[in-house]
């Protein structure tokens, strides 16, 4: 019965061993590989927003009430944005980018953190809220992390003639 133990606790330990073990035999993404998953990340989270904010802001030329926006924002972008942060964080870049990696994502996460706390930055021509992650995102290759499309922006503000 002893031994019957011992050999399950050590198939157990094997085990949780090998899962542990598994995600850090995932390989490093090269910079291209890392900017190519990362773009479509974020393209797919900006198609989100967008189409919601389609569906959200209906009445041609009326400016959003506050009301509007601060739902939008806390059940829209913020989520979207935060989901896409994580997905971003899943990806392993080169590990020379990596602290540049984690300032970025860390700059998504300010944002939301941003929008959650005062929605009405949306409207801002200055800065959504998050215009850090934005800068760093571009900086890096990535081109849709964080920013809303103009259609998706005019939509908010009311500027857009949907028909």
């Amino acid at each position: 019965m002893r031994t019957h133990r011992g050999k399950i606790l050590a198939l157990v330990i094997a085990a949780a061993l090998a899962v542990g073990a598994c995600g850090s035999d995932e390989p490093r993404l090269t910079k291209s590989q890392y900017i190519e998953r990362g773009n479509a990340i974020c393209a797919k989270a900006n198609q989100r927003v967008e189409e919601a904010a389609r569906r959200t802001f209906t009445t041609p030329g009326e400016i959003a009430s506050a009301e509007l926006v601060t739902e939008f924002a806390n059940e829209v972008v913020a989520p979207t944005i935060e989901n896409e942060v994580e997905q971003l964080s899943e990806l392993r870049p080169p590990e020379v980018d990596e602290e540049r990696i984690e300032d970025l994502l860390q700059a998504g996460r300010d944002g939301v953190d941003r929008v959650q706390e005062d929605p009405t930055v949306l409207l801002s021509s200055v800065d959504s809220g998050f215009g850090r992650y934005q800068e760093l995102s571009v900086a890096y290759g990535l081109q849709n992390c964080g920013a809303a499309s103009k259609e998706t922006r005019d939509l908010i503000e009311g500027t857009v003639s949907q028909g």
